[in-house]
């Protein structure tokens, strides 16, 4: 949940509407829509969807959260944040201590310990389970993001280590390494639920005694995500009706921030485009889960009276990739292999002049206008807007014909103006966004020398991910989605050497490695924006990707909804609802 540090500012960071032009019909109860209404799981260990997160993060707390936005982390179930200042990070950066925040009960009336913030963060590591956040939350403890292996070399005493408790109300965090995001890693997935609960529903026991059965067992045989959580949040499930696709969350009258304002908050799924639209229309909705409303119907829902469309930035980035080694051997895109006008040689990419001049070629405004109907901006380096650090002001690339044609002329010392190319790019099927943006960027290439040919060509996702990762993608256009709100999960996957995109790139760089393991070991929040401002600015001057746009939310609601908070990583927050 978001906290604030007084009850007096718990509107801080939420957006004020316009008066409402009608009256809700019933000011106690929110009915939100959304596209599909059954859930997987409940299961902290298994969540990893928006749509089960959306849900949890009414229900569970964890001990940090943020403070409206997604640059000020501050304490829910803890008493504080710790820092180096206040001792609670060791000068090391490896030890986290954390005081709990006196007098918080569950909701079924036992009070929230150490133990059971212990065992709900240890179990979610030892379960590993590759449908949940596990591998985000390895990484800080383990030293590396792996899963836990029935084979794995680490044991139960080891892991028990990592997670300490001192009393009823204190609990050490032992890290493998000095890890800055790791509050940020906490927010977003270190749900804390009662353990009691959780044995009585036939869970693990939190010892070694069978500690390696749990290991990435089957979301099936888990006892606990049979049952609804117990957790501290100002909502309940009260029912999941799968078969209607419908959820009912009741207020938790004991809350310890005092109850919310809403009596209930009805989530129902409803797959129709045009049903949506008219629960929102006539009232019979308050509004929709973000993406309830495609993009396409937008202006007409922006135009009934008392209906408000709101956008924000998500913590998304797309670009386009290009391969500086592809694997030729195992790949047919390479045309002749060689740079005689009939195809490329597998190193292509990695003349920088290449990659600029495609830089050059890309018409971001009209990716921006045209595209994405004005959802969108466009975003040059890593360090999008909603994360700490983002400079509005930092360069951007520039479609310049001019510019392009200089950078092609000097790529290869002057034989790829001359000679010329030919090769693919690709995009997922079905995304005709990225279709159009590849085709927009091959009109523009081809329109500066005729013996410039790009083709552009579909595969399916899991198809382009495969090939990617064996290297042998020539070109192709993608995007990222944050798991956490740090600039270190954009940083390491674009643009360090073992990162997603880098290593399907075959991209390199070990000036930017440095920068990025000195950013994400850094504590000091201003020395670490510093180190990833620099970490931006090499990745934009080297462009080893083309960074093209940052995505919007869209967020459609009734004008009588007050309150609501915009959160790309906490979601809804409905504790902060009202309704006029």
């Amino acid at each position: 949940m978001k906290k604030t540090l007084l009850l007096a500012a718990l509107a801080l960071g939420a957006t004020t509407l316009t008066t409402a032009s009608a009256q809700s019909k019933d000011p106690t109860v929110l009915k939100v829509v959304t596209i599909e209404g059954n859930f997987a799981t409940f299961d902290p260990a298994y969540c990893y969807d928006t749509a089960c997160s959306n849900v949890l993060y009414n229900v569970l707390e964890g001990l940090f959260t943020y403070d409206g936005d997604t640059t000020t982390i501050v304490p829910a179930l803890a008493a504080e944040v710790p820092s180096v200042q206040n001792g609670g990070i060791s000068k090391d950066g490896k030890t986290y201590t954390v005081n709990l925040r006196k007098g918080v009960k569950f909701t079924d009336g036992t009070p929230v310990t150490a133990e059971d913030v212990k065992y709900s963060i240890l179990r979610t590591l030892i379960i590993s389970s590759d449908q949940g956040a596990a591998g985000l939350l390895l990484e800080p403890f383990t030293g590396n993001a792996d899963l836990l292996a029935a084979d794995t070399k680490l044991t139960f005493e080891e892991l028990d280590k990592m997670i300490t408790v001192k009393g009823t109300d204190t609990v050490v965090f032992k890290l493998a390494k000095p890890f800055g995001p790791f509050m940020p890693t906490m927010v977003g997935f270190g749900y804390v639920f009662s353990k009691s609960a959780a044995l009585k529903a036939g869970e693990w026991d939190g010892t070694g005694k069978d500690w390696k059965a749990q290991i990435n067992k089957d979301i099936s045989t888990s006892k606990y995500t049979k049952v609804q959580p117990v957790g501290t949040g100002p909502f309940m499930i009260e029912r999941n009706d799968e078969a209607q696709g419908t959820l009912i969350l009741k207020r938790n009258d004991s809350y310890w921030r005092g109850p919310a304002k809403l009596s209930r908050v009805i989530i129902e799924g409803i797959k129709d485009d045009n049903t949506r639209i008219q629960k929102i229309k006539t009232g019979d909705a308050d509004f929709g889960l973000d993406g309830a409303y495609p993009p396409a119907l937008l202006a007409s829902i922006d135009s009934i009276p008392g209906v408000v469309v709101i956008k924000k930035p998500a913590l998304t980035l797309a670009g386009i990739f290009m391969n500086e080694k592809i694997d030729g051997k195992n790949t047919n895109y390479l045309g002749s292999g060689k740079l005689d006008g009939n195809g490329i040689p597998d190193n292509f990419f990695s003349d920088k002049n290449v990659r600029k001049a495609i830089a050059a070629s890309i018409d971001y405004d009209s990716i921006v206008r045209d595209l994405l109907q004005n959802n969108g901006r466009q975003q040059s380096n890593v360090l999008i807007a909603g994360l700490p650090g983002y400079n509005e002001n930092a360069p951007k690339y520039k479609f310049d014909k001019a510019a392009a044609t200089k950078s092609f002329k000097a790529a290869w010392g002057g034989k790829v103006w001359e000679i010329g190319f030919k090769f693919p790019a690709f995009f997922n099927t079905g995304n005709s966004t990225r279709q159009k943006l590849l085709e927009m960027l091959k009109k523009n290439v081809e329109s500066l020398n005729p013996k410039f040919k790009i083709e552009v060509r579909e595969l399916p996702f899991k198809q382009i991910l495969k090939e990617a990762g064996g290297n042998q993608m020539v070109m192709w256009s993608g995007g990222w989605s944050a798991d956490f709100a740090d600039p270190y999960n954009f940083a390491q996957p674009f643009l360090a050497s073992d990162g997603n995109y880098p290593r399907n790139m075959n991209y390199k760089n070990e000036t930017l490695d440095k920068l990025i393991n000195q950013a994400v070991s850094e504590s000091n929040p201003a020395k670490r924006e510093l180190l990833y401002a620099k970490v931006a600015k090499m990745g934009f001057d080297e462009v080893p990707f083309v960074a093209t746009t940052q995505g919007l939310s869209t967020y459609v609601q009734r004008d009588w909804v007050q309150g609501r908070n915009f959160n790309p990583i906490l979601l809804d927050q409905f504790y902060f609802i009202s309704k006029k």
